[in-house]
């Protein structure tokens, strides 16, 4: 080459693959959750249809309710992860969004749960007075943590885009 001439490249960076470790643990991931989602879920619909939901107590079938939920969002979520790493994406909307419902329903137990008649306290309560609890501190730290931990993943996400908008 003469002086003062340059080849640039051109060519688009290529992603890292994903481990093979990685894929199985999602996979196994995957098939866990789906089976607990749908196990839950016709596990509670068939306890509505019985009314078994009055034997077993409204505090313990809110908590079979919750779970189930949480199973059926971390589902939605397990996908969406799945089909992003096939593109060489670690981090997506739906993944942050997941992360946010499932905090944002986990705290909302924590000030519903201590409504129902057969609430037994977890002894780390917020703003109680006598039988009265206004919100399960047990419950409510995990959600609090998710919800960072959803803006923690955003905050990724909007820096894998960035990234991909210079390269």
């Amino acid at each position: 080459m003469e002086r003062h001439e340059f080849r640039m490249d051109t060519r688009g960076v290529d992603r890292h693959n994903v481990s093979r470790r990685v894929k199985v643990l999602l996979g196994i991931s995957l098939f866990l959750t789906g089976f607990g989602a749908l196990g839950g879920t016709m596990s509670i619909v068939s306890r509505i249809r019985e009314e078994a939901w009055e034997e077993m107590g409204t505090v313990a079938f809110c908590w079979n309710v919750l779970f189930a939920l949480i199973l059926i969002i971390s589902l939605v979520g397990l996908i969406r992860i799945a089909l992003d790493l096939g593109e060489g994406k670690v981090f997506s909307r739906t993944l942050t969004v997941c992360v946010w419902l499932i905090g944002a329903v986990i705290t909302a137990a924590s000030m519903g749960i201590p409504r129902l008649p057969d609430y037994q306290s977890s002894g780390f309560e917020i703003l109680s007075h006598g039988n009265f609890v206004l919100i399960d501190g047990a419950i409510l730290i995990p959600g609090i943590l998710l919800v960072i931990l959803g803006s923690l993943i955003q905050e990724g996400f909007k820096l894998q885009k960035d990234e991909e908008e210079i390269l």
